[in-house]
């Protein structure tokens, strides 16, 4: 494996379990000399109290990253296969698409001040899929997730283009721009305000239909004490958009700016 660390995941998902950085859009550069890749690790990471928040916390995350013959993967919470791989003319352009399936932790209403009287979001599964296409240091992809155990009953899609340049023997910089599309009931479920919300929470009603609900950059540092242990630094930047940006929870009680940075070590098996 190349790199490591977390994606931009809700910050109660992130609380659970951390995942790897790269998008799907690279997973065509994880290549092993064997058949597994494992990697372990634990960090921190400074972010919003709940997606939208303007108050902060650091948050405690392990990392769990599973390869098994560039074939099936385990990021975290994400269990996905690559069923189709097209190899390009040139050493390392690829095109893989495959199947995914993720759960989610929801949202709790103790995660924030704010969140008081807006009800839990349960946790859930759901099942989804990615394109991913890399040459050379570029990559870019789709990714999409339904859920499927009426937890939100959303659906999510992510367009994500990426940038890896080595700085060094041991130093890569990574970089990675995205923007999220959700659906009407993923929106309303994450920042709608219905009557019975607004009257326990204070807040005012709100509807919240689908659309662009972020877009952000992140960027990754990575540095490899040995050929097993590594260091990664990351430094983010999320601006919630639409309908999610005009929410009571964002607008009123948050902000639509949205950063976070923390610090990881990994081992490689």
């Amino acid at each position: 494996m190349k790199s490591t660390i977390l994606p931009r995941l809700p910050h109660t998902l992130l609380a659970a379990v951390a995942l790897s950085t790269l998008p799907f859009a690279a997973l065509a550069q994880q290549t092993g000399k064997g058949n597994w890749e494992v990697m372990l690790g634990a960090g921190g990471l400074f972010q919003p109290e709940y997606e939208g928040s303007d108050e902060y916390e650091v948050s405690p995350l392990p990392l769990l990253m599973v390869n098994y013959r560039d074939l099936v993967f385990l990021r975290g919470p994400v269990l996905g296969a690559n069923v189709f791989t097209l190899k390009g003319p040139q050493p390392g352009d690829e095109l893989q698409i495959g199947p995914l399936v993720r759960y989610s932790m929801g949202r709790d209403q103790d995660d924030s001040d704010d969140l008081r009287g807006m009800g839990d979001i349960d946790g859930g599964f759901e099942v989804g899929g990615f394109i991913a296409y890399s040459t050379g240091p570029w990559s870019a992809g789709l990714t999409m997730f339904r859920d499927v155990s009426d937890a939100h009953d959303g659906l999510t899609m992510e367009l994500s283009a990426g940038h890896r340049m080595s700085l060094g023997p041991k130093l890569m910089l990574r970089s990675e721009v995205s923007a999220t599309w959700a659906d009407d009931d993923y929106t309303q479920s994450f920042f709608g305000v219905t009557g019975m919300q607004s009257a326990r929470s204070g807040m005012r009603q709100y509807a919240a239909e689908g659309g662009f609900k972020d877009a952000g950059i992140t960027l990754d540092l990575d540095y490899r004490l040995t050929e097993s242990w590594g260091i990664t630094g990351r430094l983010g930047y999320k601006r919630m958009l639409g309908d999610a940006a005009d929410s009571p929870l964002v607008k009123d009680r948050g902000s639509e700016d949205q950063f976070s940075t923390g610090l990881f070590v990994s081992y490689k098996f």
